[in-house]
């Protein structure tokens, strides 16, 4: 496959390569990428988009129907199952990304989990909704003495706007970034012992400050948050697949957003179209 959208998913991989289809009864993040594809090309999902993972990813009567009417757009036979046919006929349906978000990194600490990781993990989460995560720049701020002994651990209290501060002096260090891009630094510890990260930033410069602890899908939920913004709500997602799930953990399965936190991304200024 083609597609970034579908790309990650082994299931998906399998059901494009002539292996077992996904039919009526399947429940999995699967079925939840092929749901927000049939969303995006304007089918109409509203049970399935109720649950907490909105769409749900379950394959019921709903994800059938509109399935079969998918394949018979594509002239295909509309027999609802989800097979080699159908899945090229999705892959071509979204060629490529059609949005981008472009991160500059600035480092106090080096990170627990490796670089690479964090950064793969980001650009895993995102091309599932075809927003591509561009890698802008790195850079390891040489700060004085003085410098590193205050910002050896952030202080101040995480909050939506930070004009003022620990956090908008950290986030002033390093090389500027376009305010249509995310800086993100990472330091070594917060005051508060179980943050790990925290989207504030200044007006009109888009950041989010991670600690070296973090967990390996923590810089994407970050991002998240500066893409969601402060209107956005509920803030946190229940949901424990969800990218913005309110804990951070070290699970490694590839997480996944809803059809409103995804339609609230796009129209972030720092996510644009391509």
């Amino acid at each position: 496959m083609a597609s970034p959208r579908f790309a990650s998913n082994p299931r998906l991989k399998s059901a494009a390569g002539n292996g077992r289809p996904l039919v009526r009864g399947t429940n999995d993040i699967a079925v939840h990428l092929l749901q927000m594809a049939l969303l995006d090309l304007g089918f109409k999902l509203p049970r399935s988009t109720g649950g907490v993972r909105s769409p749900d990813g379950i394959f019921g009567a709903e994800t059938e129907a509109a399935i079969k009417e998918f394949q018979d757009d594509q002239d295909l036979d509309p027999d609802g199952r989800v097979g080699r046919e159908t899945m090229a006929a999705f892959d071509s349906s979204f060629p490529s990304h059609t949005h981008r978000v472009r991160l500059h990194f600035r480092s106090l600490a080096l990170t627990d989990v490796p670089f690479d990781r964090l950064l793969d993990n980001a650009v895993a989460v995102y091309s599932q909704y075809g927003i591509n995560v561009e890698f802008g720049s790195g850079e390891s701020l040489l700060l004085t003495p003085e410098q590193q002994d205050k910002f050896a651990r952030i202080d101040q209290t995480c909050d939506w706007d930070l004009d003022s501060g620990e956090f908008e002096e950290l986030q002033s260090l390093g090389s500027r970034a376009p305010n249509t891009d995310v800086l993100v630094y990472f330091v070594v510890t917060f005051l508060e012992a179980n943050l790990l990260g925290c989207g504030g930033h200044a007006k009109d410069r888009p950041a989010c400050t991670l600690a070296q602890r973090c967990n390996g899908f923590d810089p994407a939920h970050e991002v998240g948050h500066v893409l969601l913004g402060p209107s956005f709500s509920p803030v946190h997602s229940d949901d424990t697949r969800n990218l913005m799930f309110k804990f951070s953990t070290p699970n490694k399965d590839i997480r996944v957003l809803t059809d409103s936190q995804i339609t609230q991304m796009r129209k972030s200024p720092v996510c644009r179209k391509v």
